[in-house]
């Protein structure tokens, strides 16, 4: 009786196949209130006034790394014609995935907080009765320089809105009359542009 035989094929494995997390991707705000195409109007009663809170979620691929914000008072103005800007910290949503849909989950995240700035507006006749209030969501921020900036403009998202401070407590059209918006320019001093990262951070 004859035998047949063939060889026996197999691998070797050396090591352990390594697996790479997920991909990293920019946060991208969603939910965002009060709505950022109307023009919020606030009342100002003996120097004082209250801004509405501004409350959004965020949609990431985090990687582990929290997502942090800033608000920023007239983001992207041209500095020739408009003092400065004001920013302050703003909220941190810890690290998640895409695959839990819109965070925080259970919450939106809410910046509810006065910002000196505002506050030195003209008066409603000198066409700077309208400032903006901008939101910027990113992964890293600048810590020397433009602190308000991000690190990476393509690890970033922003939302503004439009704020006019009326004389007063009547907050209509009639006696709180907008002059102008601004609009953002990106060769302004004040806008991030996407620049290299900065030494020292």
């Amino acid at each position: 009786m004859a035998f047949s035989s063939s060889p026996n094929i197999g691998c070797l494995v050396t090591e352990s196949p390594s697996f790479q997390g997920p991909e990293r991707s920019a946060p991208r705000l969603v939910n965002v209130s009060p709505e950022p195409t109307s023009l919020i109007r606030v009342p100002v009663n003996g120097g004082n006034y209250e801004l509405p809170s501004f409350q959004f979620q965020i949609v990431a691929e985090d990687a582990g790394q929290r997502v942090d914000s800033r608000l920023v008072i007239d983001y992207g103005l041209d500095p020739t014609t408009d003092p400065g800007f004001d920013y302050d910290l703003g909220e941190s949503i810890e690290p998640g995935s895409l695959s839990d849909g819109p965070r925080p989950i259970e919450k939106k995240a809410i910046i509810d907080r006065k910002l000196s700035r505002l506050q030195y507006a003209p008066n409603n006749n000198d066409g700077r009765s309208c400032r903006t209030v901008t939101v910027l969501v990113s992964h890293e921020f600048r810590t020397s320089g433009d602190r308000f900036c991000p690190v990476s403009l393509s690890d970033a998202d922003q939302v503004s809105w439009f704020i006019a401070l009326c004389p007063g407590a009547d907050v209509s059209a009639a006696e709180c009359p907008i002059v102008g918006c601004p609009t953002e320019t990106p060769e302004s001093a004040h806008y991030c542009n996407d620049l290299p990262t900065e030494a020292g951070r």
